[in-house]
């Protein structure tokens, strides 16, 4: 992490630090002539001078008489305004599709300079082993990763089948061998609220090592329940979907991280909590991406986009910046050192030509510039992974068979009455209808006249499970997909087996088949020919290329999408997000 790394030899960091703010020394960077936002007051300073050294800010205010040595780099900042660096508090690095290192890449250039990735995704698909990984491929990137603990594996005990399962012991050795900085978002609100024993022992591990506690409090009682979540340890939540439900647990104590995804879109349902309240303070409320695709990133933005919507929502600009900095650190409890720039704090900050489309000209962290003008000063190596990581799908090759629903013995030819999930565009929440289909031959066809489409879900992980749970069926409604289409995908969360959609089971072998050869992502079939495939062999959910790449291919996912007769934005976020396997399956 940039902003300890100083600390690490260097005992005398203080007395430099001294020297350089007193003008006894030279630091290492002077920026000059800047309009420095102070977040701390809120304001905006004119005229004003910022020194570095080691990394860290030794001095703001008039460095006129200061010295420069042979080796201070010196930066006119030409009247720019010099921000913090952005903080994403709550974010998924594996729903940008690429990994660590290229999603560095990608963010670094656009302002955010700390991220704390929850990584139960790829932690639900390979366990523990999984955070020992994104700790030793993050700790020395130029961008401060704060690894979130997954604590929700599976999301739904008793529910998913997935690839492995984290207990308290795991917790324990994760926060003693400093892989994990703060607990990721605890979803199993309803096991915390009543008592549930195992995950109250997990979040006891999260005290005893002094960790921030997220949570994900989806519940409407914002009464007795919202009080137990909060008395529990959890001082965070993203998952507010009403101004309501964010002034309930603001007033009460808990960071309200107002999301602003690729698809979950809350953020303008939440702004009102503020606007109404012009006099209330807002220090509890931060800005958060949560899940953004690599599509979002590189056409719109990553956490600077959510700043921009706040500012045009009509929240203040120095309000929005605090809550992306200051308001962050103070949630993560480490405004001692980031978030903020002061003396003493590092030297985490960005350059923009102003405070409402906040173009970014210039990335610093621990004082070293790492991007101008959207590009990266210099690349970052690409890492290597074991091929445990890189072959995650235990599946052999599929064919249109596997796909049959039998109908049930004695029906015949008489109508049968099934069970339908309707999807709701950009929701995670879904309904539940019911259509008659008509068997052929004793099996039932999904029917693309009546928008059902069927969905099949294969487990594809090496822990072992019952015959039973390794294969379930069921329909859909909502896609609109067109005869002879499927869409396949291993990014279904949470549990990430192989889901695969389509009106033809011949079109549906075909893009599962695609898949279990890439070892996993996303692929859409018409009429035989597989018309867009994005590998995502890094564990089933992420691609090894850059985040332009990754971008484009997925850009081709999402126009076949259309052509195969789903006219939703970023259905291939809204789909696995939404089907659950234990909701209308048929066995």
């Amino acid at each position: 992490m940039t902003y300890r790394a100083f600390l690490d030899g260097k005992s005398q960091i203080t007395a430099d630090l001294a020297a350089v703010a007193m003008g006894r020394r030279p630091g290492d960077l002077i920026i000059k002539n800047i309009r420095l936002v102070n977040v701390i007051l809120g304001r905006v300073e004119e005229n004003m001078d910022l020194v570095a050294f080691g990394g860290i800010i030794a001095f703001i205010g008039d460095a006129s008489s200061l010295p420069a040595g042979g080796n201070t780099r010196v930066v006119d900042g030409e009247g720019r305004y010099l921000l913090p660096g952005l903080i994403d508090s709550h974010m998924h690095v594996e729903s940008s599709m690429v990994d660590p290192v290229s999603f560095a890449a990608a963010v670094l250039p656009q302002g955010t300079t700390t991220i704390c990735p929850d990584i139960h995704e790829m932690t639900n698909v390979l366990g523990l082993r999984a955070v020992e990984l994104f700790h030793e491929k993050t700790k020395d990137l130029p961008l401060n990763v704060l690894t979130a603990m997954p604590v929700c594996v599976p999301s739904l005990p008793g529910m998913e089948d997935g690839g492995a399962e984290i207990d308290a012991a795991q917790v324990r050795e994760a926060y003693g061998k400093g892989w994990a900085a703060l607990q990721g978002e605890q979803m199993n609100f309803p096991g915390v609220i009543f008592g549930d024993p195992a995950v109250h022992a997990i979040g006891a591990e999260a005290l005893r090592a002094d960790r921030v506690m997220t949570g994900h409090y989806s519940s409407p009682d914002t009464a007795g329940g919202l009080n137990a979540f909060i008395a529990s340890g959890m001082t965070a939540c993203h998952e507010s979907t009403t101004a309501g439900e964010a002034l309930a647990k603001a007033s009460r104590g808990m960071n309200v991280q107002m999301r602003y995804g690729s698809a979950w879109l809350d953020l303008p349902n939440l702004v009102p909590a503020i606007l109404e309240n012009p006099e209330m303070d807002t220090r509890y409320f931060t800005l958060v991406t949560d899940d953004v695709t690599p599509r979002t990133i590189t056409r719109d933005g990553h956490l600077v986009r959510v700043l921009r919507e706040a500012v045009r929502l009509g929240i203040p600009p120095l309000r929005a910046i605090q809550m992306v900095t200051i308001n962050a650190s103070q949630l993560l409890g480490l405004d001692r050192w980031i978030g903020v720039l002061a003396p003493g704090r590092a030297a985490d900050m960005i350059l923009v030509d102003n405070l409402s489309d906040f173009n970014v000209e210039g990335v610093y962290t621990a004082g070293e510039l790492r991007a101008d003008r959207g590009r990266l000063v210099s690349e970052m190596p690409r890492p290597s992974y074991p091929d445990w990581a890189l072959k995650s799908l235990h599946l052999s090759p599929l064919s249109p068979e596997d796909f049959r629903i039998p109908a049930p013995a004695g029906t015949g030819d008489i109508p049968l009455g099934v069970r339908v999930i309707e999807l709701v565009e950009g929701m995670v929440f879904t309904r539940e209808k019911s259509a008659l289909l008509l068997p052929r031959q004793g099996t039932v066809y999904p029917d693309s006249s009546l928008d059902l489409a069927q969905v099949s879900l294969f487990y594809r992980h090496d822990k072992p499970i019952p015959e039973k749970h390794r294969r379930s069926s069921g329909f859909v409604s909502g896609l609109k997909l067109h005869p002879g289409t499927a869409y396949a995908s291993t990014v279904s969360h949470d549990c990430h087996n192989l889901l695969v959609l389509g009106t033809d089971h011949g079109a549906m072998a075909l893009a599962a088949n695609t898949l279990i050869a890439s070892g996993g992502g996303l692929a859409v079939v018409k009429e035989g020919q597989v018309l867009a495939h994005l590998p995502l062999p890094f564990a089933g959910l992420m691609s090894l290329d850059g985040a332009e790449e990754a971008a484009e291919k997925l850009a081709s996912v999402e126009g076949a999408l259309r052509e195969a007769g789903c006219p939703w934005e970023s259905a291939e976020m809204t789909c696995p997000s939404s089907i659950s396997p234990t909701e209308g399956w048929s066995g």
